[in-house]
């Protein structure tokens, strides 16, 4: 085998191939036993076929592409490690001359690599860190909460008041910008709805709405969905509800002792006072807090790095990311009983035009993001370990309390989560070596700046 560079451009490497005479004709021999062994040809045994009927039945020239194909991924190896390529995919083959027996096979190959990466100057970039202390206002509506979830419920007879359960017959619309007219009901039909006052995130709207209001009283709220909002049926609109009150309960909160401690944490739990029941509450909310920031703090550090890296994205990798993202959507359309045309007017006013566009936008962010790791990776010689996943498995395995070996069945008789776990894991390694280089900065809320607005 003889090879020479023609050319790169961009991600695309070109490479001449030669393949030596006696390389192509031991290949073709073997094409040729083979088809014989397969072929089932009247008045010949298998194994015996002679080469001018496999010639008839097959024609030369696919004898000499089924030969091609036998020396090609050898090949292809040794060509991969003679450049140092990284390929994103098989390459393309064109024969430059036709082929003829006795002679050396002449052909191109056109490689798409993974482009160069040129990762900003880390050290010094500044982000910010959010560092958020808990209050025992925030221990006391977890406590809260965990005492209406093992509460009894019971049905009263009298006008709504903050932190009651209320069963309603709810109806939403969206209303034009000016609230002058309804625009679009969103669901066909009113649905039953249980509302629950004693939730801080219930809509300040709604809650003001129906305290004060009896059972087979209506009343209605307005109000903005914020764009980020994870229904996206409602996500940016500005909406109505209109509810017809059924029933009105109050929770019967448990009370505080021993036997609540057991019910929350188990029978075998250490916890005996209220002390220490506050303590475990501060804890888990300190860790639940730690961990939602460690994430978008490490999200964060990626799109500032990969927003200031310089990369020529290729068009397959942008391509099959849209790809992904649009048969995601249409799973989702289809979950929630729309069209895809439906769909495409939650994410953009534009219709499908917008979304195609919008959609690309997303691609390409993925795809640069996932190219400038892979070179932070490099940098850092940053490697995913079995101690890492080991680690993981264990605090799986704490939080859910199960076994560590029941997670790690899990994971590998998954291989889809499996991945998905390595490659989060990976970019969490990443994340943490680039954050090591920057400058932070701790803030109790992120500035503008930092939230993108």
């Amino acid at each position: 085998m003889r090879t020479e560079l023609l050319g790169q451009e961009k991600n695309i490497v070109k490479i001449k191939l030669e393949i030596e005479a006696n390389e192509f004709t031991k290949a073709l021999n073997k094409a040729l036993n083979q088809l014989s062994q397969q072929v089932n040809i009247p008045g010949f045994r298998k194994g015996h076929v002679k080469r001018s009927v496999l010639e008839m039945r097959y024609g030369k020239d696919a004898i000499y592409q089924e030969a091609l194909e036998q020396l090609m991924p050898d090949e292809i190896r040794q060509i991969v490690d003679d450049y140092d390529l990284e390929p994103i995919e098989a390459p393309s083959l064109t024969l430059t001359e036709k082929i003829e027996e006795g002679k050396p096979v002449l052909c191109e190959l056109v490689f798409e690599v993974r482009p160069e990466v040129v990762l900003p100057e880390i050290d010094g970039m500044e982000i910010e860190k959010v560092v958020t202390n808990v209050t025992e206002a925030d221990v006391d509506k977890l406590a809260k909460r965990i005492r209406v979830q093992l509460a009894d419920i019971k049905e009263v007879d009298r006008p709504i008041q903050d932190g009651d359960l209320v069963d309603l017959e709810l109806t939403i619309r969206t209303l034009n910008p000016d609230g002058s007219e309804e625009a679009e009901q969103l669901r066909p039909e009113p649905t039953h709805e249980k509302i629950n006052l004693s939730d801080e995130t219930i809509r300040a709207q709604v809650r003001e709405a129906l305290i004060g209001k009896s059972k087979g009283d209506e009343a209605s709220a307005e109000f903005d969905v914020e764009e980020k909002h994870a229904d996206r049926a409602l996500a940016g609109k500005h909406v109505s509800y209109k509810m017809k009150i059924e029933t009105v309960s109050e929770y019967v909160l448990p009370e505080i002792n021993e036997n609540f401690y057991k019910d929350v944490f188990g029978p075998d739990t250490e916890i005996k006072d209220e002390e220490a029941f506050r303590a475990k509450l501060r804890q888990d909310i300190e860790n639940e807090v730690a961990d939602e920031n460690r994430r978008d703090f490490q999200d964060r550090a990626i799109e500032l790095v990969a927003g200031k890296s310089k990369v020529e994205l290729p068009d397959k990798f942008v391509e099959r990311q849209i790809h992904a993202m649009r048969h995601e959507d249409e799973d989702w359309a289809k979950a929630n009983g729309i069209s895809i045309e439906e769909a495409y007017a939650l994410d953009t006013e534009e219709g499908r035009t917008g979304y195609e566009k919008l959609l690309r936008d997303r691609a390409e962010t993925a795809v640069r993001n996932v190219l400038v790791m892979d070179e932070a990776a490099r940098k850092f010689d940053i490697h995913l370990e079995q101690e890492d996943l080991e680690a993981e498995f264990e605090r799986r395995a704490a939080q859910l309390n199960v076994s560590k070996g029941f997670v790690a069945r899990y994971f590998h008789e998954n291989k889809n989560q499996m991945d998905r776990l390595t490659d989060e894991l990976k970019w969490s390694k990443v994340a943490d070596a680039l954050i090591s280089h920057m400058t932070v900065k701790e803030v109790s809320e992120l500035s503008q700046t930092e939230q993108g607005e």
